[in-house]
């Protein structure tokens, strides 16, 4: 897929970097709050920079980009897997509430994509979903260019992160790209993959967060596997396989576990 498809309406490149972020100074601030009273983060003990949880919705299309928050310092766009679009804001909740708890006050953002059908017309669907959502990113950007930008797909949501990043095309970079228990295939990072470049050239970090617990998954079900008879074990430099196998029972348990949710936000 080419990013160039929606690049007519776009206003131009941006350079997503937040060089100033406040979530160190956040994260110890909820830390010390909770341990000197006991209140939980997602209690409300720390202000957030926005509690509501909109949704970017693309199964009608593309949506305006007033559909996410504005003007944010970081903002988590969640994208669920296959079966999980009528939980999308759910799901994004999920997380960012075991966030809360283990100090991690940004903005999340549930991101919807079309898994109706069957799994292989749903992975289809995910995959013309990462073309699009890669420009309406950059119309995003372009008006939110102070913003850190992170994307974390779950399960089929894993093939739309890692599409988006192929459509980008380097276009500009996303700051981090993660999944959690992706559906994508195992080679999917590694040199003889289809998404090396991608990941190189599109985002600042990728981290694969897999468990072997995790009976579903594809890549995230293990690390990479680089192992194929035209493969070996390169894999780009800003890639990482991120073991949570202690702590997630399966692959309906990422979002939930603080174990997991710690090691993500730990990265960002």
């Amino acid at each position: 897929m080419t990013f160039d498809r929606q690049r007519d309406s776009a206003a131009g490149n941006s350079d997503t970097t937040n060089d100033v972020s406040r979530r160190g100074l956040l994260r110890t601030t909820a830390t010390a709050v909770v341990a000197g009273t006991g209140l939980s983060v997602a209690s409300g003990s720390v202000a957030a920079d926005t509690d509501e949880i909109m949704e970017v919705d693309f199964r009608g299309g593309v949506p305006p980009i007033s559909d996410a928050p504005q003007g944010e310092d970081e903002v988590v766009f969640v994208v669920h897997g296959y079966t999980g679009s009528s939980d999308s804001v759910a799901g994004a909740e999920t997380f960012q509430q075991t966030a809360r708890s283990v100090g991690y006050t940004e903005t999340v953002t549930a991101v919807t994509w079309d898994d109706s059908g069957l799994p292989w017309s749903a992975e289809d669907s995910a995959r013309e979903t990462g073309d699009l959502f890669a420009g309406w990113l950059e119309d995003y950007t372009n008006a939110n260019p102070d913003t850190t930008i992170r994307i974390l797909g779950h399960s089929m949501g894993g093939i739309v992160q890692m599409e988006t990043l192929a459509a980008i095309d380097g276009a500009f970079t996303v700051d981090t790209a993660d999944s959690i228990g992706s559906y994508e295939e195992s080679d999917a990072p590694c040199e003889c993959g289809d998404f090396y470049d991608a990941i190189r050239d599109s985002a600042g970090e990728v981290h694969n967060y897999y468990s072997t617990n995790d009976w579903i998954a594809k890549l995230g079900g293990g690390p990479a596997d680089c192992s194929g008879w035209y493969c070996d074990d390169t894999l780009p430099d800003n890639y990482e396989d991120v073991d949570v196998s202690d702590s997630v029972s399966g692959h309906s348990a990422y979002k939930e576990s603080a174990g997991c949710v710690s090691k993500i936000v730990d990265n960002y």
